[in-house]
């Protein structure tokens, strides 16, 4: 079976990031549009908006770099989970946790584009904690940023 899902797309705030029992985790919030002409000719577009979430030194990562309105690549698997809001409802929410982050827009210093964060610095991080996940390494350009996949 797959669980894999590649987006690209904005941030629409800055990521958040609290210190977890294993490391850091982060979560961040992209939005994806789709355009396209309706049978009138009208230019149509619509945005999804998806959750995402980065473990240990990739949410390290993605921590420093990702702020709202850059865009970013991700690789990840869906994940849904249950918890108990504020209002003391149980909730259900469907998230993509990161295994992979490339930082795409340009760098404020002037930098080009595709620039990201040495990515070995991510060979300390710990191993996956499941079967169906592995760590990913840098392309041959080192650009891509990976890590061990959440729990």
């Amino acid at each position: 079976m797959v669980n894999k899902v590649i987006l690209i797309g904005n941030l629409t705030r800055d990521s958040e990031t609290v210190a977890g029992s294993r490391g850091a985790v982060t979560r961040m919030r992209l939005a994806t549009s789709t355009h396209w002409r309706d049978p009138d000719g009208n230019r149509v577009e619509t945005t999804e908006f998806h959750s995402l979430v980065a473990f240990q030194r990739l949410g390290e990562i993605c921590a420093q770099y990702c702020y709202k309105g850059r865009r970013i690549y991700v690789e990840g698997r869906l994940r849904t989970r249950e918890y108990d809001g504020s209002d003391g409802l149980r909730r259900t929410t469907t998230e993509v946790v990161v295994d992979t982050m490339r930082l795409l827009d340009r760098r404020e210093d002037g930098g080009a584009e595709g620039d990201a964060v040495n990515a070995t610095a991510l060979s300390d991080a710990a191993p996956p904690q499941d079967d169906h996940a592995a760590a990913h390494a840098p392309d041959e350009s080192g650009l891509a940023l990976s890590g061990a996949p959440g729990r």
